[in-house]
């Protein structure tokens, strides 16, 4: 069967003296942007907002006694500082090509045991 909204499906908030036309929440009376209007729920509260920006929007209430949308979520302080990165001394930056082994010199020696050679 297709699926029909019916009249007591539909949200009962009034917006400007026109019913609200959205579907209702699950086992409610209130879509998901008038449920704060419903005074018997408890699982969304208003957004508080900030000063320079008030905002109304329902937010699901989790563990936090102020819950907020994402706009006004507060990110705790960034716990990874980043190191610094040292500067190279030149010389120390160009080392000789002398310093390093080629693949033939790497030969495993005989006098280390079988475990430790190639």
């Amino acid at each position: 069967q297709a699926h029909t909204t019916r009249s007591s499906q539909r949200c009962l908030a009034f917006v400007d003296d026109v019913r609200c036309s959205n579907p209702s929440l699950p086992l409610t009376r209130h879509c998901l942007a008038h449920i704060c209007q419903d005074t018997n729920q408890s699982l969304f509260k208003p957004c508080q907002g900030s000063e320079e920006v008030p905002c109304n929007k329902p937010v699901p209430v989790s563990l936090s006694e102020e819950p907020c949308c994402p706009l006004h979520l507060r990110l705790p302080p960034q716990m990874y500082v980043p190191e610094q990165v040292l500067a190279v001394p030149q010389e120390l930056g160009a080392a000789p090509s002398e310093l390093y082994l080629s693949a033939a010199e790497l030969q495993p020696s005989e006098s280390l045991p079988l475990e430790f050679s190639d």
